[in-house]
């Protein structure tokens, strides 16, 4: 079982940085999803991340999964997505960092260079296991998790029920692809372009997640970005 990564920039950049990713792109807060608020965020943006809660997401997200099922749906065959596989608990924040930075072009070396590298063609569950028995990538986890200069709050226990989930948005090919490693298959949220990707995953996260859950404010969404 791995500690949870918290959902604040400082965190995710220092878990990137040693892991190996180029340090020219760095993960910052995205203050809300108007566009006022959207402009406020530097450019460009290559990926998001959400976190949510998870209590009124069940049904949606197998009514979703079922629709994609019977009607299909356009998957690149570009993407490196990571199955999140129960044996590793609570690493849906790494593993969302790993979705981020592994799809968007932030040149890689060191330790998530040599995975990405190794696993890049594999299935998705071939990848999760992969990354259950990495232990460099967890002891680096680890390490963040537990960083008192990083952390905002206490690191719960490793097999403490959150609530919450970790997810990313990139986009390749010219389609917005939300990648959860608890899902079944990546999302394809429709098209989008460089210049549009924030606005689209604005919009993808207002439609999908915040209508569900319209009264609940604990919502955090990170944007990584070119410095």
């Amino acid at each position: 079982m791995w500690l949870p990564l918290e959902s604040n920039p400082d965190m995710l950049n220092g878990f990137a940085k040693s892991v190996g990713a180029d340090q020219s792109y760095q993960f910052c807060d995205v203050f809300g999803l108007d566009e006022e608020l959207l402009l406020m965020t530097p450019q460009p943006c290559v990926a998001l991340t959400l976190l949510f809660p998870t209590e009124k997401m069940r049904e949606y997200r197998s009514t979703q999964q079922k629709k994609i099922e019977e009607t299909g749906q356009h998957v690149s065959d570009k993407l490196f997505y990571v199955k999140q596989h129960d044996s590793l608990g609570n690493a849906c924040g790494t593993i969302a960092a790993i979705h981020a930075l592994a799809n968007s072009g932030v040149p890689l070396s060191g330790a998530i260079g040599d995975f990405v590298k190794s696993h890049t063609g594999k299935t998705a569950d071939d990848i999760g296991k992969a990354l259950e028995v990495d232990t460099t990538l967890k002891g680096s986890s680890e390490q963040s998790a537990q960083d008192t200069g990083l952390a905002q709050t206490e690191t719960p226990d490793r097999e403490a029920p959150l609530g919450y989930h970790f997810i990313a948005f990139i986009p390749k090919d010219g389609h917005l692809y939300e990648l959860d490693g608890r899902k079944a298959f990546p999302i394809n949220h429709g098209s989008t372009t460089e210049e549009t990707f924030l606005l689209d995953a604005a919009r993808a996260i207002k439609e999908c997640f915040i209508a569900n859950d319209p009264d609940n404010v604990n919502f955090n969404i990170m944007a990584l970005v070119k410095a």
